[in-house]
């Protein structure tokens, strides 16, 4: 429903802004600008106010009126302000949306499931994206703009009627789950905790042949010992303070946040920015007048196939060689999207660059799905309630990229045409992306040589002096 709502005015915009409203081209870029002031907006009051109160589902249901109130303003808008209320509405209901239902998910699932689930959320997003447009222009076509904000007004009435009556708060699942689950098995599954006074060391995953090994080095951490150690590892704070100090800015000084925040503002901006220049493109240069949504029927296909594949196979990755092989996946979707966009922005007819349009949709999800999913690997390793905060950090981050690329891409592309805004912009951002995933591959590296180090040393010490030492 969510995704439903946005895309369903996107095709028909153009149209209303330039041909109703007598608007410039660059008047796009400044409303899908709005709706990332507004997505931001809602994203960080979502993320904090949710994980105090200790709530989801009143907060999606609240958002649901904001839906409701959007849709009212579209209904009566006859003016171009009243399309930027309408944007910056519509914005911070999807801010609180987009930020609680993955929260959800990191509330509910460990790491070697995150991924697929966070696909499904995708496959369901994008079949919404592959429909809405065609729904959108139809509705359009039959009754003016009061067409599709009929349609966004039923659908929220809908979501909030779902939230109040069927759904289950996920916090009230993971507070089920964690008093089902001994203490113990609380920990992180793929590390060994080694005790030696004043030094926590982690390993690789325990096998078979190592346990017997290592078992006898290790003793089990008392709760608050394993949560400061958790905390000041993880997140790099004091875990004598409370579980609530954990603010979005001190998640945002850890690498892996940082770089999945990066990744998600260059893929994501690209995204939108391509979103708001194809279809001028198309006009203006390919004479292709895409009167049904065509394009964005074929680019929706492509994301709802490659989504729970990327997903399936992300998971896969981390069950097999653990949580930083996410960085892995976004770091070759990154590379892969450049010469995607290569071949779309010199591409001399409708189907060679929608070829390249498809491509860079695979690759997308390719570091979207494991950029999504690594906020709730990092809040999952500590024992903080911060899960709506750190995900309020990846709709902010969404949001600084609607904000950013879609104005500067119409502004490029009103100077200079389609080719600087699609290889210029996009290949910068993508550029800047996988830089910061090599960063954190290069790191993990490091961080896990130097604790197999310190775990030999640990567990290769001479023998002991007298049989109670071991």
């Amino acid at each position: 429903m969510d995704m439903f709502v946005y895309i369903l005015t996107v095709s028909s915009l153009p149209q209303i802004l330039q041909d109703d409203m007598g608007t410039s081209e660059s008047a796009n870029g400044v409303v899908t600008a709005m709706f990332g002031v507004g997505s931001a907006v809602g994203s960080v009051v979502a993320g904090i106010l949710s994980d105090r109160v200790g709530n989801r589902r009143t907060m999606q249901a609240a958002g649901s009126l904001l839906y409701t109130a959007a849709g009212l303003v579209f209904f009566f808008s006859r003016h171009y302000y009243q399309v930027l209320v309408f944007r910056l509405l519509n914005g911070i209901a999807s801010g609180v949306a987009c930020t609680l239902m993955f929260a959800a998910l990191g509330d509910v699932y460990p790491a070697s499931l995150l991924g697929l689930k966070v696909a499904v959320v995708a496959l369901c997003n994008n079949i919404a994206y592959t429909i809405g447009p065609v729904c959108g222009q139809r509705l359009f076509d039959i009754g003016g703009v009061r067409g599709p904000a009929t349609a966004m007004i039923a659908l929220s009435i809908a979501k909030l009627l779902l939230f109040s009556t069927a759904a289950v708060d996920s916090l009230s699942i993971r507070e089920s789950v964690h008093s089902q689950v001994p203490a113990a098995a609380h920990a992180d599954s793929a590390e060994c905790i080694v005790s030696t006074p004043h030094l926590w060391v982690a390993s690789a995953p325990l096998t078979s042949d190592s346990g017997s090994t290592v078992a006898r080095a290790v003793s089990a951490p008392s709760r608050h010992e394993d949560k400061e150690r958790r905390l000041v590892e993880t997140l790099g704070v004091d875990a004598s303070s409370t579980d609530d100090d954990v603010s979005v800015l001190r998640l945002l000084t850890r690498l892996p946040v940082i770089a999945s925040t990066v990744v998600i503002v260059a893929i994501i901006g690209v995204q939108c920015m391509l979103e708001g220049i194809v279809p001028l493109h198309l006009r203006d240069k390919l004479k292709y007048t895409d009167s049904n949504g065509v394009t964005f029927v074929i680019i929706g296909v492509a994301f709802t196939v490659a989504s729970p594949v990327v997903g399936w196979a992300a998971d896969a990755l981390v069950e097999r060689w653990g949580e930083h092989a996410r960085y892995y996946l976004m770091l070759a979707g990154s590379v892969a999207a450049m010469p995607a966009l290569v071949l779309l922005a010199l591409a001399p007819s409708y189907g060679v660059m929608m070829i390249g349009y498809v491509m860079f949709a695979i690759f997308d999800m390719c570091a979207f799905i494991p950029a999504q999913s690594a906020y709730g690997d990092v809040i999952n390793r500590t024992t903080s309630n911060a899960m709506a905060r750190g995900y309020g950090l990846a709709t902010f981050a969404w949001a600084a990229a609607a904000m950013c690329l879609p104005p500067i891409g119409t502004a490029l592309y009103e100077r200079s045409g389609f080719v600087a805004p699609a290889i210029g912009v996009s290949l910068a951002a993508c550029s800047v992306s996988a830089v910061a995933c090599l960063l954190v591959i290069i790191s993990g590296y490091r961080s896990r040589r130097r604790r197999a180090d310190q775990l030999r040393r640990c567990t290769g010490s001479a023998e002991p002096e007298h049989p109670s030492a071991s």
